[in-house]
């Protein structure tokens, strides 16, 4: 696969929920929390916006990055992805450890989906790198 096309694809989402999480973030945070918890505890939502909001630039700046290095070497384009594979796990792991753990998320399979298959491409664009 081409590096090229990995990058911009996992560039695009990243830049994506960036900005999705700039302009909706207590969407998510009720997705996040559940509808429930935030009615007991409004201090609880508000913790969760304020998380997305913090959240957002960085996922802005790693979709940046990826879409303006999709023309490097194949080197540096390996590189990254394999970076990207590395946090995407560190990520995933948290997910299904801590997160799955916890008494104040609503978590679910479903909620890291988007993030499983962007290994998965992540993955597989690292390996057949062409």
């Amino acid at each position: 696969m081409k590096t090229s096309l990995t990058l911009s694809i996992l560039g695009v989402y990243n830049a994506l929920m960036g900005v999705l999480m700039l302009f909706f973030p207590g969407k998510m945070a009720l997705s996040m929390i559940g509808a429930n918890r935030a009615a007991e505890n409004p201090d609880l939502e508000q913790m969760a916006t304020m998380f997305h909001y913090g959240l957002a630039p960085a996922l802005l700046m790693i979709g940046l990055i990826l879409i303006m290095i999709r023309t490097c070497d194949m080197e540096t384009a390996k590189s990254s992805l394999l970076a990207y594979v590395i946090a995407t796990a560190v990520l995933l792991t948290l997910f299904f450890t801590v997160f799955s753990g916890s008494t104040v998320m609503d978590f679910s399979v479903e909620m890291a989906a988007p993030d499983m298959l962007a290994f998965t491409l992540a993955l597989f664009g690292y390996l057949k790198a062409k």
